[in-house]
Parts: C-alpha cells; structure tokens; sequence
C-alpha cells in the first residue's frame, strides 16, 4: 500500500474507520491469492508514519487535516491491518516473505544536556519506536504516549488490537533519505525541538545529506528489535540535474549514494542484517506535495 486510498473508503472516513482495515486485508487476500507463487516479497505498507502523522497532523498529504488524535489512530488502525494482513499471509500458506517499510529518520542531540537528548529520543521514537515497538514488542513507547497526551491526544486502543499487530515478520523494510541535528527547544512543533543547521551540504529538496545517521539508525534498530533481516526499500537523492552536452554527469547523486553505500556496510560489520538495497533510482513517483 503506497498510500492510494479509494475515494469511497476515504468518504467513510478512511483510515480513521476501523471498516478500512477490513477492506485492505480483503484486497491483500485476493493479491495473495492472484499473485501465488509469483511474488518472493510482499510488504503490507509503506511509509506508515507518511500515511498517518504527515497526511493527518502535519496536513502535507492527502487528505490534509492537522489533528493529532486523528493521525495517532489512522497510524494505529495501519498497523492493526498490517497484522491483520500478516496472519491472513499465513493462514492461506501463502509462498514468500512478508514484511513492511516504515520511513525512518535520525536525530542526533546537540549537546549532551539532557534536555537535548530528551528532545531527540521523542523525534527518533516518533518515527521509529511508534512504528516498531506494536510489531516486534506487542506494546508503544509509554513515553510516547504520555507526551501526546500531553498535547491533548489519546490513543484508541481496544482489546486484542496489541495482539494482532504484534505479528512476526520475515524482514522489515527501511526508507532512509536524512538526518538532522536537533535541541530543545520549549513550545516548538509536537515534540519542543528544534533543527540546528550544522552545515550539512544538502540535496535540492532540502534534505540533509546525513550518511551517519543511516549507520546510527541501522544498528539501533538492531539493538532494539534484534536480528530482524532488513532490505533497504528507499535511500537516494533529489537533484535537480540536466543535461550537459548529451550528459548527465549527476556527481551529486553519486556522492550520495557512494556516502550512504559505505555507510552501509559499516552496519553489516557492526552486525546487521542486511540483505539486500534498493536505490531511489531512475524513475519517481507522483511528488504528493508538489501538485503534480
């Protein structure tokens, strides 16, 4: 699922209307179904923090609202479908893999006050923790929870919800494309943090060029969830590059991914299990933000 909601499930409500996780493990098992013995690798979701808190807090995506409490269950009733989807994989004894792609992101704190660190870890666990802990632990970061509670945001959680998300996978997927720096900064944005602008040579849409924070990220989820194989779905570069004399010499790109490449394989001799990597490479998809 990369984010194509029909327009009659979205009258209903859309991903807020528990009716729309019934409706998604429908068309999973007829994918399941079709596609027997065709397909190695299924991933239920993509970008599941993209789908939840950009689109529904931060308004960037379809269908646009800034609602915290709306965001934090559309992000919830997502990973009910995805364990959903995944015992419905195992009951058909479907052949394959079956995983997800969560987008992650690294802070990193500016300093060593603890205030800094505070701030950092809600940004890392809000696109990390709040996607990763249901699945391989079965419960959120309570932390987590008690901070959106703070800003006036409850989770609707109902019984047996922790149970069929807490699901074992095959493999996790990870989109990696930035990083950033990050303070304490009282009052600003969801989590009272802001960026700091350390220099990092950045791409054309304005994303930080941060190859640590890949090599950072990859073993902290290690760390945290364990020998889980990972493939990297998503890591490339924006750049807005033409033709030169008949050449597209792209040498920003191929710095970007010549840092995060070695950065990757600083993780698989830390440990990681990485089995394959996937470039955002030669063709994009629809840019949802920029109207075309």
């Amino acid at each position: 699922y990369h984010w194509d909601l029909p327009q009659a499930l979205q009258d209903k409500g859309g991903w807020d209307n528990r009716e729309t996780i019934e409706a998604f493990v429908a068309y999973a098992e007829v994918m399941f179904k079709h596609f027997e013995g065709k397909i190695k690798y299924w991933i239920t979701f993509n970008e599941p923090w993209c789908v939840s808190f950009l689109s529904n807090f931060i308004g960037a995506h379809a269908p646009g609202f800034e609602n915290l409490e709306l965001a934090m269950n559309v992000a919830h009733h997502l990973m009910i479908a995805d364990g959903k989807t995944v015992i419905k994989f195992r009951e058909l004894n479907t052949t394959g893999q079956i995983g997800y792609a969560p987008n992650v992101e690294w802070n990193e704190p500016y300093s060593n006050k603890q205030e800094d660190i505070d701030a950092c870890k809600r940004a890392n666990a809000w696109f990390i923790e709040w996607f990763f802990q249901p699945v391989f632990k079965g419960t959120y970061p309570q932390f987590m929870v008690e901070w959106f509670e703070k800003k006036g945001a409850r989770l609707n959680i109902q019984d047996g919800d922790m149970e069929i998300i807490n699901q074992p996978i095959d493999f996790l997927g990870i989109n990696y494309y930035t990083g950033s720096v990050g303070r304490f900064a009282e009052g600003e944005g969801l989590l009272d943090q802001e960026k700091v602008d350390k220099g990092y040579q950045k791409t054309d849409i304005g994303w930080n060029i941060y190859p640590e924070g890949f090599y950072n990220v990859l073993c902290y989820i290690k760390e945290q969830y364990g020998d889980v194989p990972i493939y990297i779905t998503e890591n490339g570069s924006c750049y807005n590059d033409e033709p030169d004399n008949g050449e597209v010499k792209d040498e920003g790109r191929l710095n970007y991914l010549k840092q995060h490449l070695i950065s990757l394989e600083r993780s698989m001799q830390s440990g990681v299990n990485i089995k394959g990597y996937l470039t955002w490479s030669l063709l994009d998809n629809f840019e949802w933000a920029e109207g075309y």
